[in-house]
């Protein structure tokens, strides 16, 4: 596997506002490709001054990925969810311990749902790289671009997380450093240049964890991916614990997208396992 540094272009556009005005023609389809048990207690960061009591309680919630539609540029994969072999086995055939078990049903693997459909993904942007983000990549085309934040791969843990990106030919790593903030969001990256697809760079689940925007017709949807899990992390503005990297950082980036959206309520938002 090669890894290089890809150069996208700085923003010309600096607000938000400028970038609403000027929908593309871009549309978000979401796979669930399986379910994962948390507990509601890692939902939560039960530490924060905040949180109150939080119940002790399993939540089976669903594995996402999502499929964006460009009319003039293509299909493009949001992460990669579970390959088949997760139908039989919740390990995903991923031998000792510790490895985190999912559950799938018949057909819900990503490559039969992209097949029936006769989709053909022109990249695959992956948010991080825990195995419920990645393990679809088995299945996938490996010599088509695969993207990821920097710092991902510096905390990938094979033993743990699978030897998912073992056969892709390249990955390319995005350096938000080198972008431009667009307040109140960070670092943003235009990934196909015409303002339909950004990656906002929001760690603390995992050093270079992003989330993504995308500015369609029919309204901007915001998907924070494991920035948020579930809307009760908008509700209570309290970040997950669980799973996470730097739990302070992620409040900061929870901090951020609750800021985001107050100043433009009508972006529509989507958890990422709500």
């Amino acid at each position: 596997m090669k890894i290089k540094q890809i150069h996208i272009k700085k923003n010309q556009v600096k607000s938000w506002i400028e970038i609403f005005k000027n929908p593309c023609p871009v549309t978000i389809e979401t796979f669930v490709t399986g379910t994962v048990d948390i507990n509601r207690r890692g939902t939560i960061n039960t530490e924060h001054p905040d949180a109150g009591y939080m119940k002790d309680e399993v939540l089976n919630v669903p594995i996402k990925n999502y499929l964006v539609r460009h009319n003039e540029l293509g299909d493009f994969l949001l992460d990669a969810g579970l390959d088949k072999s997760y139908t039989d086995d919740p390990k995903g055939s991923i031998k000792g311990d510790p490895v985190d078990e999912f559950y799938q049903n018949q057909n819900q693997n990503i490559k039969f749902q992209l097949e029936s459909r006769k989709i053909k993904p022109k990249a695959v942007y992956l948010s991080h790289l825990h195995p419920d983000h990645i393990a679809g990549i088995r299945e996938l085309p490996k010599n088509i671009p695969y993207f990821v934040g920097k710092g991902e791969l510096e905390q990938y843990q094979q033993e743990k997380s699978g030897y998912f990106l073992d056969s892709v030919e390249t990955i390319y790593e995005i350096d938000f450093s080198k972008l431009d903030e667009i307040p109140p969001l960070s670092h943003c990256a235009d990934l196909l240049g015409d303002g339909s697809l950004w990656a906002v760079f929001t760690p603390g689940h995992s050093m270079g964890h992003c989330s993504y925007l995308i500015n369609g017709v029919e309204g901007p949807i915001f998907l924070t991916m494991d920035a948020c899990f579930i809307m009760d992390n908008l509700r209570l503005k309290i970040a997950p614990s669980d799973y996470t990297w730097d739990i302070e950082m992620a409040q900061n980036s929870l901090d951020m997208i609750l800021k985001f959206l107050k100043a433009f309520p009508k972006v529509k938002v989507i958890c990422g396992h709500e």
